[in-house]
């Protein structure tokens, strides 16, 4: 393990994780996270998409400001001190984590401020709770960088009542060397050649091929065009339709009570629609205590919409700044 000297949540600690392969990465890039496909995270990566803004969300910001908190506890219950630090691994520097804490023994702490929500899911599920799993990735991740044969996941949502969840876990040899570490360094390569991973079409946007680009690339501008004609067409529309609406409502006015008139070539029809049930009403009146679940018994089978919406055209992937900043790390890292 190389020990780097960045504090965290510097510029120069971004800089430095944007040139690997980072922890919280691994779930991720093996396919486990349900939040986020590899696809998405190599077009962040590679600066096809703008990574989120974690600023703006209230749980991280919660888990940064309480992080110490969580870590002291650590340290009583366990009569220890915690190191943070960031490391890349001595085999391939390209991995590397930061670590919320690093015990006496090398072994590395990994500290979560979960919601309460998140808390029993855990509470509950053990090690099959989603965040759990998540973590579990991102602790292997750190058991392979620091070289140590076991550590810790820590779940502590620093509220009243509710005690930290601890979980001393063993280093899967087999794991780390079978899937995550090779999973790690493909994605690298991925990142560096701007060559794409498999996208998932249920949950990534569709990527046209080098065939299909030029075909999609002339529908789109078709279709921008159209969209801009139809715009300027639309307000003279609306007036033609307004005036027929005043036409319609002056016949109507020299009908009087006729149900039907036909003459100069205009035909006009007033009927009654019945009006729709409040089937929601309805049941509220009729089966107030009906479970929502049964309802879905009697739903027809879903029908597919199309929406389409025009934005500025995206520039296409650029991975030579990345290859050139990989050239730039010092020799010895490796």
């Amino acid at each position: 393990m190389h020990t780097i000297d960045h504090r965290q949540r510097t510029p120069e600690w971004h800089a430095w994780r944007a040139l690997g392969i980072t922890a919280s990465e691994s779930p991720i890039i093996l396919g486990r996270s349900p939040y986020k496909t590899p696809w998405q995270l190599w077009a962040e990566r590679t600066g096809l998409h703008p990574p989120e803004d974690l600023r703006t969300n209230p749980v991280v910001q919660r888990g940064i400001a309480l992080e110490d908190t969580v870590r002291q506890g650590f340290e009583r219950r366990h009569r220890t001190l915690l190191m943070p630090l960031c490391a890349e691994s001595s085999q391939y520097p390209v991995l590397r984590c930061s670590l919320d804490g690093l015990s006496a023994l090398g072994e590395p702490v990994e500290l979560k401020v979960p919601t309460v929500a998140t808390y029993e899911a855990i509470r509950d599920q053990g090690d099959q709770a989603t965040a759990y799993r998540l973590a579990w990735c991102q602790l292997q991740f750190q058991l392979y960088v620091t070289e140590a044969t076991q550590g810790w996941l820590v779940f502590d949502p620093c509220r009243d009542g509710l005690e930290a969840l601890e979980f001393c876990l063993p280093r899967d040899q087999s794991f780390i060397q079978d899937e995550l570490v090779p999973a790690c360094l493909t994605f690298w390569d991925l990142i560096q050649t701007g060559q794409a991973p498999v996208t998932d079409p249920t949950r990534d946007a569709y990527q046209p091929s080098e065939t299909e680009r030029e075909t999609w690339t002339r529908l789109a501008q078709d279709y921008h065009a159209l969209k801009a004609e139809r715009q300027r067409l639309e307000p003279p529309l609306k007036a033609v339709q307004e005036r027929l609406r005043d036409l319609e409502a002056q016949f109507v006015t020299l009908m009087g009570t006729s149900r039907q008139a036909d003459y100069a070539g205009v035909r006009v029809t007033r009927y009654l629609q019945s009006g729709a049930v409040d089937y929601g009403a309805l049941l509220a009146d009729i089966a107030p205590t009906l479970e929502a679940s049964r309802l879905e018994r009697f739903r027809q089978p879903a029908s597919e919409r199309v929406k389409v919406t025009l934005h500025a055209p995206a520039t296409g992937v650029d991975a030579e700044p990345v290859r050139a900043s990989v050239s730039t790390i010092p020799s010895f890292y490796f």
